[in-house]
């Protein structure tokens, strides 16, 4: 007996339930024409999974994830990660713990994609203040005890910027930002109770109104291209239709079934091992 009809989640959750057998096609359910249609959307339609069929994503953006104290850290300190590195950080840095689901995981997963594993076990020898409570780790950062935090978003530094605190994102590293998908994977439970009713809520979802709700709600970008993203830049994301080419959003992406069987799964093995 199944008590959920659908899933909407991050990045690594429905690929368990899909290598489970417990999912079903989702590409029947959409039926709207202004859903189905692939000109609405920016890249097409995107399903994480190989056989596009289980796995759809509606969103995909990039979040300023890499935050510093500027009365400790200049902007032209770190303009590389390969800089995080650098022994006067040494202990300095703050992560979100990349053993449990979360920006920190991500962040980690494109890291090893990108850098490779040596970068990673170098990173973890910095004697990093790891914590999976964000709150714990952006004051850490406003008070000085770290002078850069990894994983962290715009709503955890919220409070801070609104008190003057000394917390500032960092501009784009040289090799790039990940794109993310958010909390927009969309997958079908096998023989779940209310099929119809899926359907009818997938529809309205996908919908121009759907998305500018869940949109605003949620604080991340959809892929809809009638959808007005440009104000969430204020708030620490950019969505990829604003600001990328289809390309570019490609070689970033941090949530293909590829990236994570592949990224995600190694990453998180290298880091059980480095943080013990």
């Amino acid at each position: 007996m199944r008590d959920f009809d659908l899933l909407i989640s991050g990045t690594s959750t429905p690929f368990n339930l899909l290598n489970a057998g417990i999912l079903e096609p989702a590409e029947p359910l959409l039926v709207l024409p202004e859903v189905k249609d692939p000109k609405r959307w920016f890249g097409g339609h995107v399903w994480l999974d190989n056989a596009k069929k289980f796995i759809y994503a509606f969103q995909v953006y990039q979040s300023e994830n890499i935050w510093h104290n500027p009365t400790l850290m200049k902007l032209d300190e770190v303009r590389s990660y390969d800089d995080l590195l650098n022994p006067k950080w040494k202990g300095k840095i703050g992560i979100l713990d990349p053993r449990s689901p979360g920006a920190g995981t991500a962040t980690w997963a494109f890291f090893f994609k990108i850098k490779g594993e040596e970068y990673l076990k170098k990173l973890a020898a910095q004697e990093m203040f790891l914590s999976r409570d964000q709150r714990q780790l952006a004051d850490s950062l406003a008070k000085g005890k770290t002078a850069v935090t990894i994983g962290l978003t715009y709503y955890t530094f919220a409070p801070f910027i609104k008190a003057g605190l000394p917390v500032k994102p960092l501009p784009d590293m040289k090799e790039g930002t990940y794109t993310s998908c958010g909390s927009s994977a969309t997958s079908i439970v096998k023989n779940s109770p209310h099929p119809n009713a899926s359907k009818v809520f997938i529809n309205w979802l996908f919908t121009k109104e759907g998305q500018e709700i869940y949109g605003k709600a949620m604080g991340q970008a959809t892929r809809r291209l009638d959808v007005e993203t440009k104000w969430m830049s204020a708030h620490g994301v950019r969505a990829s239709k604003d600001f990328l080419t289809v390309e570019e959003n490609n070689r970033l992406e941090n949530y293909g079934e590829d990236t994570v069987n592949t990224y995600w799964a190694k990453s998180a093995k290298i880091a059980e091992e480095v943080f013990k």
